[in-house]
């Protein structure tokens, strides 16, 4: 079990890289508010990865493609977890391939590597399922390696995935039944 500071500390720590993989610095084309369009814009339909999370990259790799994940319940100690994983290349790529692995604490029962996938088309969603096995209550954190072969050439990246187990819910203890009151019964006194 982790001790308080460092269970903070990762609390924390996870929370920034959210809040930096959210951010877009991308800060290409003119707001679109400025611009008209004669053509009236249909509402666009939710992808599968924008119903999803995204995993944290520790560079700016999203840009070429990104890993979005869905935990199939809540996550909790000695019980399986269905994780679906979405992989969305932003740009045609040639091959991709992908690589799973959990820490102490959470194990990668079955899923851990994807198969090759050849002549993806940008923006294609690329499916996966991961079954992992939390064995201890804390953050834990599934590591996917992404192999992309592309106009770049072969390229590792590294993306973060953030599991937080819970206790093992614990079986509520049987209350203890009252006595049954005794009608007409004298009660002993106690010696005084």
């Amino acid at each position: 079990m982790l001790r308080a500071g460092v269970r903070t500390t990762l609390f924390v720590a996870l929370a920034g890289c959210s809040l930096l993989a959210a951010c877009d610095t991308s800060g290409s084309g003119p707001d679109a508010s400025k611009t008209a369009s004669s053509k009236p814009k249909l509402p666009k339909k939710p992808s599968m990865a924008e119903e999803m999370v995204a995993a944290v990259s520790t560079s700016r790799s999203a840009s070429v493609i990104g890993v979005y994940f869905s935990l199939g319940k809540t996550p909790k100690v000695n019980q399986a977890l269905p994780v679906d994983i979405v992989l969305v290349p932003h740009q045609k790529l040639a091959r991709v391939v992908g690589h799973f692995d959990g820490q102490e604490g959470i194990t990668v029962v079955s899923g851990d590597a994807m198969e090759p996938k050849t002549d993806v088309d940008a923006e294609s969603t690329l499916k996966h399922q991961l079954v992992l096995m939390p064995t201890a209550e804390g953050v834990f954190m599934i590591i996917a390696s992404v192999e992309t072969e592309g106009a770049e050439g072969t390229i590792s990246r590294v993306f973060s995935i953030p599991i937080i187990v819970a206790a093992p819910e614990a079986t509520a203890p049987v209350p203890a039944q009252p006595a049954e009151p005794t009608q007409g019964k004298s009660q002993p006194q106690p010696a005084g």
